[in-house]
Order: C-alpha cells, then structure tokens, then sequence
C-alpha cells in the first residue's frame, strides 16, 4: 500500500490498493471525476471535515467518532450529479459502521447504512417537511469481517440507486426524491474505519439494465429478511417505515391523519418559532409555554390527540407495527428499571 515502508505495516494495514475494480451494471461509466488515494495526505480542497477526529495514515483516509461530540464522525466531498458511479474501499473497526450519505442543498437526500451484519438503503426525510418519512428502499444481512478491505460501488441513474458490496452482496431501491441534484456526499461514522481508493464516474444509462434488473428483482424477492430479534429499537424502527411506506401510498384514511397531525405541527411552528431552536434558553422558553401559554397548551394537546389517532391507525393496520412497539417499550422500561437500581 501507498507509503509503506515495511512488510509488516504492509501485513497489518491491509490491501485496499489492490482492491478489483468492480464493473457497474445499471449505467455505463464516463469520465472520472475523482480518484482519491490519499497518497499526498488529506486535499482540504476536496475533503471537508464536519465533525469528528479524521486523519490520512500511510495513505489511508482513517475517522473515528468522538464521544464527546455525540455525534458520528463526518467528512464530506462534493458531488452533484443525477447520474454516476461511486466506489470506494472500506475497512470497520471493530464493532463500527457508517453512512454513505447523499445530500443535497437542503439537507440529507438518501443513503446506504453498513454495519458488519447488515447494509440497509433509506431514502431520508425531509425534516422541513412534518408529513416526510424515511423509506426503508432495501437491505440486506451481511457477513463483513471487521479489519479487512471491503469495496463498494453505489450507481445512481436518476430515482434508481443501485449498490453493491464486494461484487456479490446488492441493495436496489428506487423513489422519485432521489432523482435531483447532490451538492456532495458523505461519510459518517459510528465508532471507527478506513477509507481509501474513492473514485468517481459520469455516467450514462445502460441499454442491458432492464435484463440485469429483472435478474436482481428476482434475487431481492428470495432474500431472507435480518434477523433483529436482539434489537427491539431498530426492529420497531424497521416494522414502522415499512407500514408508514405501505400506507402512505395506499391508504387514503392514513394520508388524512397524517396530513391532520402535520397541520398541528405546522401550527404550533408557526405560531410558536421557539419550538424549532435548541439550547438552554428555548428549552427554559418551551417550558414556559407549556406551563403558562393557554394557546400553546391548546395546540399541543390538539397535537397529542393527532398522533394518537395517527398511531392507532396505523397498529390496527399493522399488527406488527404494535407488537414490535411494545417490544421496544417493554426493552427501554427494562433498560430505566436496570439504571435506577444501579443508582441505589
């Protein structure tokens, strides 16, 4: 690997520079825009360091996550293409995971979760939006050994997003928020890892991926589902966005109570700018509203009966959704019970 001087560093960093590179299925490659090794150090003209602790070793991008942050560690590159091919190599430390992470000038767009058991593709919210959800576009259980070079490509073509890990694992998903232009992507990290070799390509429409497609839809439909049995939040989380997916392109009822919980919300923002900030004195703010404005009391006991009727809609609707939602609840008060004796 780049500026190693000894076998043994050799040995124990990896291979990432002899990664394979990984041919794309859904779009054909054009020019390359970016082919990072990381062989000069960190380029700050193409990397940005939002937040965590991030450093170039032995020509290895490394980003570790900072408790004190509370927050996963984030650098970002620029890129703002519809349609492309990304790769890049990856390394997990541990019991660590990350983001790749679309944005767009507003906000986050989409992304591809990776932990060592599991690669999961979200379409993300729009927080400015009080009726926007996360889909959950696909996933997939993974089997990604810790300390060893992974290589992943993402293609995009428009609302199609593509990505596949070591050439045999793949997520496909498609929804029409990903068909708009990025202004970069990121690289969150939740404890710690590696990155080198990141490339990226113009790209352009294959004329063979309706035939390519058909083959991975076929494969996507006989995948088994991730075993979250020992996960009662991201379980929940997972049952919910599926549900909330379903319903929300299929039931006209549901629409309305959310569009009805949203009004409120929507309401109170504007009525009330405060409950949009952070820091101590919103916080000491809010709770003078709560205590002391009669219309602020109003609106969020409007708000209350709202997502109270939205959420039994949708448990009556998915009975899974409630199961594991009391699951979840059942895990957090076991959680607070187990803190509160270890105070005694």
């Amino acid at each position: 690997m780049k500026n190693i001087t000894t076998l043994t560093a050799s040995l124990l960093i990896g291979t990432a520079a002899l990664a394979g590179d990984v041919q794309p299925l859904m779009v054909q490659r054009g020019a390359c825009l970016l082919d990072e090794t990381f062989a000069g150090g960190l380029d700050t003209n193409k990397w940005k360091v939002a937040i965590g602790a991030w450093q170039v070793e032995n020509g290895v991008l490394a980003g570790t996550e900072r408790p004190s942050d509370h927050h996963a560690a984030v650098i970002k590159t620029p890129f703002t293409n519809i349609t492309a091919v990304v790769q890049f190599s990856f390394m997990l430390k541990g019991d660590s995971g990350f983001h790749f992470s679309l944005n767009h000038p507003g906000g986050h767009n989409s992304r591809i979760s990776v932990r060592a058991n599991s690669v999961v593709m979200r379409k993300d919210l729009v927080k400015k939006d009080p009726r926007s959800y996360a889909p959950l576009l696909d996933e997939a259980g993974a089997s990604l050994a810790p300390d060893k070079w992974h290589t992943m490509i993402v293609e995009l073509n428009g609302a199609e997003m593509l990505a596949r890990v070591d050439d045999a694992l793949f997520l496909y998903g498609s929804h029409p928020g990903i068909n708009r232009e990025k202004s970069d992507f990121g690289l969150p990290v939740m404890g710690a890892a590696q990155f080198d070799n990141v490339k990226i390509w113009s790209a352009t429409p294959s004329p063979d991926w309706p035939s390519e497609k058909e083959k991975l839809l076929a494969r996507q439909a006989s995948r088994p589902a991730i075993d979250r049995s020992g996960n009662p939040t991201e379980a929940f989380q997972v049952a919910e966005g599926k549900a909330r997916d379903r319903l929300m392109k299929s039931d006209a009822k549901f629409v309305a109570l959310v569009d009805a919980r949203a009004a409120v919300q929507e309401a109170i923002a504007k009525a009330f700018p405060v409950v949009k900030r952070k820091g101590a004195k919103a916080d000491a703010e809010k709770k003078r509203l709560a205590s002391e404005d009669a219309k602020y009391k109003k609106l969020a006991a409007d708000l209350r009966v709202a997502q109270k009727n939205e959420r039994d809609y949708l448990f009556a609707q998915a009975p899974e959704v409630k199961k594991a939602w009391e699951a979840f609840a059942a895990a957090n008060q076991a959680k607070a019970k187990g803190k509160a004796v270890a105070k005694k």
